[in-house]
């Protein structure tokens, strides 16, 4: 049985910004892997090709590390390369959400799990659930932006 060896908790806390960084690159580095891998083993009737799930990682990526006014940029061209590359999916209207008292923080968490949900999942993706999601984790992104 292999396991991960963990730092002592102190080492953790006082570890310098050299170490943070390597430790962000790691991290970083197993997030790829695991999102290749995880790809990879997508179904091979997904409807939804190869790259346009790159894109939704990239625009999920966006979503958890970036300011929400930068990562709509990306989820618009995850759901422009959906588009493109789907036949028949067409797209509506923007649609614009309520503020919350959270400042929409809770409706981006939920609608990230749900994106992440698809681009885990082995079986195949209706492209249009996947327009959806992208659709919903933008309105939460620009509720969260304006907030």
């Amino acid at each position: 049985m292999t396991t991960l060896h963990h730092p002592p908790l102190e080492l953790a806390l006082t570890s310098t910004a050299a170490a943070a960084t390597e430790s962000d690159e790691l991290t970083g580095r197993l997030a790829q892997h695991l999102v290749a891998n995880a790809l990879v083993r997508k179904s091979v009737i997904d409807p939804v090709p190869f790259p346009v799930w790159w894109r939704v990682t990239d625009a999920l990526r966006a979503s958890l590390l970036a300011a929400p006014a930068d990562a709509i940029a990306e989820v618009d061209a995850a759901s422009a390369s959906l588009l493109a590359h789907v036949d028949g999916l067409v797209a509506g209207p923007p649609v614009s959400l309520p503020r919350s008292e959270d400042g929409g923080l809770r409706a981006l968490r939920h609608a990230q799990v749900l994106v992440a949900r698809l681009v885990l999942s082995s079986g195949p993706t209706s492209p249009t659930l996947l327009h959806v999601r992208l659709a919903r984790l933008r309105r939460a992104l620009v509720v969260v932006a304006e907030g």
